[in-house]
């Protein structure tokens, strides 16, 4: 494990691209830049082995005393257990950090008790991100053979927008257009009851990302009323819906379906082959009483299959540190970082 250099940091989103596992956003450079201001320091790390290599993008945050803790949101970049192994070893010897969080995209069965204790991993008492469980639309190659594969009830609702006369289009986020689905998203965690962070927190980072070229707001409406609005972003061969919100009014109009196929439709122009709707309970825990399960049974007219993730996984280096980060420091804050700033903390 070594640093990358500048021309690698330069090139940093092709590496990502070229990992085992296809790539991810939150492995990118934008994503490591915007988290520089947010307390998070970006680590461009490579791991070289077998005459190939894993682009590994860090985030470390110092703490006074305990020293450095590193997190790979959604990373690394693997394909199996055995190169989970490898770099895991080598996150050991690196630096002095005392813990590192990982989250590689490796299917939950495939990742046991008995092989993180072989490779001196163990699962984090709670996952970072909440996209543990999820559902992936493989898109199609045409827009025929991708209706075919919804539920005929989705099929249904999509057509039924367009009759409507729904119309989606792509917007700049711009700071009008921000505060249109910011204020959407706002309307969907009051009837949902999630956590939302600050406007501020998603300008920044979709306008880098847009910048970037990985990035899209998308608007649908009726009459000139913003009904659905998502910000969807992209990388290599995959996509994420990323963000997103709609109002109540006019449901009967089934906004939300038209704007989730037009994204589709755009992100198969780009090359994207799998559409990750981000988001739905794990499968043992189907049900209505579950807070993601209306996000599921919308999700799930698209493709009904669950894909479940390992989750948040720990390398402990200094388990005196990390208990004091784990027991103390760390629920510390997170309060200041809910209270004072309004924010989460990762």
């Amino acid at each position: 494990m070594r640093s990358a250099t500048p021309r690698e940091v330069a090139q940093w989103d092709e590496l990502v691209i070229a990992n085992p596992d296809g790539g991810n956003i939150l492995q990118s450079r934008a994503w490591g830049e915007f988290k520089r201001s947010h307390g998070w320091h970006p680590e461009y790390l490579v791991h070289e082995t077998g005459g190939s290599q894993i682009a590994v993008l860090g985030l470390r945050r110092r703490t006074p005393l305990l020293g450095d803790l590193l997190y790979l949101p959604k990373g690394p970049g693997v394909a199996d257990a055995a190169q989970l192994g490898a770099v895991a070893a080598a996150l050991r010897t690196h630096r002095s950090w005392f813990a590192v969080k990982l989250e590689p995209e490796l299917p939950a069965g495939s990742v046991t008790q008995s092989l993180l204790r072989n490779l001196g991993l163990r699962r984090a008492r709670h996952d970072i991100q909440i996209t543990r469980a999820t559902i992936i639309v493989h898109l199609r190659s045409d827009d025929d053979a991708l209706l075919a594969s919804f539920k005929p009830k989705t099929r249904y609702n999509i057509r039924l927008a367009a009759r409507h006369g729904v119309t989606v289009e792509t917007v700049p986020a711009s700071d009008a257009n921000i505060d249109v689905l910011y204020s959407l998203m706002a309307a969907t965690r009051d009837r949902a009851g999630f956590t939302l962070r600050p406007r501020s927190y998603f300008q920044q980072y979709w306008q880098l990302q847009e910048a970037a070229g990985q990035g899209q707001l998308f608007f649908a409406g009726l009459d000139g009323t913003v009904l659905a609005g998502a910000f969807i972003t992209f990388l290599g061969r995959k996509g994420w819906y990323k963000d997103g919100g709609s109002r109540p009014e006019r449901g009967e109009v089934m906004a939300p379906y038209a704007l989730q196929w037009e994204v589709m439709r755009f992100l198969r122009t780009r090359g994207v082959e799998r559409y990750d709707l981000v988001a739905v309970p794990p499968r043992d825990q189907l049900s209505e009483d579950h807070p993601l399960y209306g996000l599921y049974r919308f999700k799930s007219g698209f493709e009904s299959d669950i894909t479940e993730f390992c989750g948040t996984l720990e390398l402990v280096i200094d388990p005196r540190r990390y208990a004091i980060w784990e027991q103390v420091v760390e629920r510390l804050e997170h309060q200041w970082a809910y209270r004072v700033r309004h924010d989460l903390l990762y």
